[in-house]
């Protein structure tokens, strides 16, 4: 074959024989245009049979993978005429008698020697249609590092932000830039705009060398002097800056000022990110729940209108201290002192959030028809209270009442809503999460419980994710893989999940974790192991006060 052979992998896939296009249609079969990639991204554009199928196929045995190898070369050749793919002493090379150009390896060249040329061939992300398979990882990081690498010599810091918003020197550039052109407010956006991606994409503060500079801006000369709000952001950024050196102190100090300016000016955002950096001073001091009970009485009593956003910077503390060792002993009666405050204050708002507590508390105990009756009522009050965040909350521990009950269809319902409030709420990277494992949990078989992992990985895969709030989905989806008989799944989630229960000092999450194992043992054909586990975690979810766990481990211990 003498044409030229043109193939396209950044920002989409696609191939030119002679200067035609290939219609997308042509590629009937995935296999066919796998190879294809596979080799196109390869050295020389050649693979032993042996790399290509444990890259395509990694989890069959040879005798499958070669099966698949050979479909994948016919469909490639009907695609792209036979000469496409040569195969010879087990070595498949592509299109090896053309003059065939890859668009990455273009780049890939032009980078060493013409940093202008490679970013202008750099079309966009490599295979965005195949970004979870595995052998277009490396590469694809590759190039897109490389062409970091590229903009940051060029001064392109716009062009920076268009593909990592994360970027920190980037933004820090660019509030220089408009720091030296004058513009303050300009300097202040693009802080907030630095400020929210880390927020939503890693889930970390600006660090000290942005904070400084943000600072400076605020202290700028203007016709304006900084909004409350702007003042508040920089407080809050100081005062992440200072807990991450764990500079306590000093973090409740820039944490109250912004606290105070926040109520004081009717800021609920930054009220509620003044109360989550408080809530964690006060969590590594061990006093918590007074911290909560002071900003609680504060804020149905003097500022209702900003309460969902105080509630929704604790939810998460409130949920971490139903899993501590100590069990639920503490919980119900600090509950029950919040709703006589909230009761006095005639607030809904404050009853949603105890009656929300009192009815986790009972759901976990095991006291089924208390826990739907107080859940049944957070869920109407959050409804009526606009708190989207407690009504997810309160709507999935619903669901899970039900899944306790064996009644899967009306889990499914509630954690169908569940879900479609959680998405829509501040708190998504909280409560989703939780959603999911529930859902893991609710599955009628394992075939669909890992159906429903496959469908949270891909909805998470693009959010931050609270790590103690992922818990539930990491042990569920631990169990349900160990029991669809995916090993390799089970183990990598148990490990996330061992994890991630180190933050307890005991309780019932390293149960849940004794139970997760006892189900990969179980899994590996080790019966006598698996009971032994099962009853060890039983026991520890008795000394916990949680009977319907403990129920069901004795029943695995048992076979059942």
């Amino acid at each position: 074959m003498s044409e030229a052979i043109k193939i396209r992998l950044l920002g989409r896939f696609a191939v030119e024989l002679g200067g035609r296009l290939v219609p997308a249609e042509t590629w009937r079969h995935r296999r066919g245009a796998d190879l294809v990639k596979l080799l196109a991204l390869a050295p020389g554009h050649r693979l032993h049979r042996e790399q290509v199928m444990d890259a395509l196929w990694p989890d069959l045995a040879p005798g499958p993978a070669g099966g698949n190898l050979r479909k994948a070369v016919h469909y490639a050749r009907s695609a792209l005429g036979n000469d496409a793919v040569r195969v010879s002493s087990g070595i498949l090379e592509l299109f090896p008698s053309a003059d065939l150009s890859v668009d990455l390896v273009r780049f890939e060249d032009a980078a060493a020697s013409d940093p202008a040329t490679a970013v202008s061939l750099y079309a966009g992300e490599l295979l965005p249609d195949d970004r979870y398979m595995s052998w277009t990882i490396g590469a694809r990081d590759r190039a897109r590092l490389t062409y970091l690498r590229l903009l940051r010599a060029e001064r392109m810091w716009d062009r920076i932000l268009e593909i990592d918003p994360t970027d920190e020197e980037a933004h820090r550039k660019l509030m220089s830039s408009h720091v030296e052109a004058g513009n303050r407010h300009a300097a202040i956006r693009q802080f907030e705009r630095l400020r929210d991606a880390l927020r939503e994409e890693l889930g970390v503060p600006p660090d000290a060398a942005t904070v400084e500079l943000y600072e400076q801006v605020l202290a700028m000369d203007g016709h304006e002097p900084p909004t409350p709000a702007e003042r508040a952001s920089g407080l809050i950024a100081r005062g992440l800056v200072q807990w991450n050196r764990r500079e306590l102190d000093e973090a409740e100090r820039s944490a109250g000022e912004a606290r105070s300016l926040a109520i004081e000016a009717g800021l609920g955002r930054e009220l509620g990110e003044a109360s989550a950096l408080l809530g964690l001073v006060a969590h590594a001091r061990g006093r918590w729940r007074e911290l909560f009970r002071s900003e609680f009485i504060d804020s149905i009593g003097r500022s209702p209108e900003l309460a969902g956003f105080v509630f929704d910077a604790h939810l998460c503390f409130a949920e971490f201290s139903l899993y501590e060792a100590a069990g639920l002993e503490d919980v119900i009666p600090f509950a029950d002192e919040l709703l006589k405050i909230a009761d006095g204050a005639d607030s809904d708002h404050g009853r949603a959030i105890a009656k929300l507590m009192l009815g986790e508390a009972a759901l976990l105990s095991g006291r089924l028809d208390e826990a739907d009756r107080e859940l049944t009522s957070a869920a109407k009050l959050s409804e009526a209270a606009g708190h989207v965040a407690a009504e997810s909350l309160s709507t999935e521990r619903l669901g899970e009442s039900a899944i306790a009950r064996g009644q899967r269809w009306r889990a499914v319902r509630l954690l169908g809503k569940a879900r479609r409030l959680a998405e829509g709420s501040p708190l998504v990277s909280h409560l989703l999460v939780r959603v999911f494992g529930a859902m893991v949990q609710a599955a009628a078989d394992p075939a669909r419980a890992v159906a429903v992992i496959a469908d949270a990985e891909d909805a998470l895969a693009r959010r931050e994710v609270c790590e103690p709030c992922s818990m539930t989905f990491r042990v569920a989806s631990a169990s349900a893989s160990a029991r669809a008989g995916d090993r390799v799944r089970a183990a990598r989630y148990l490990e996330e999940a061992e994890r991630v229960a180190g933050m307890w000092q005991g309780g019932p999450w390293l149960a849940a974790v004794w139970a997760a194992r006892g189900e990969l043992r179980r899994a590996d054909g080790d019966e006598a192991q698996a009971a032994a586990l099962f009853r060890e975690a039983a026991d520890a979810f008795v000394r916990v006060g949680r009977t319907i766990d403990a129920e069901r481990c004795f029943a695995s211990a048992d076979g059942g």
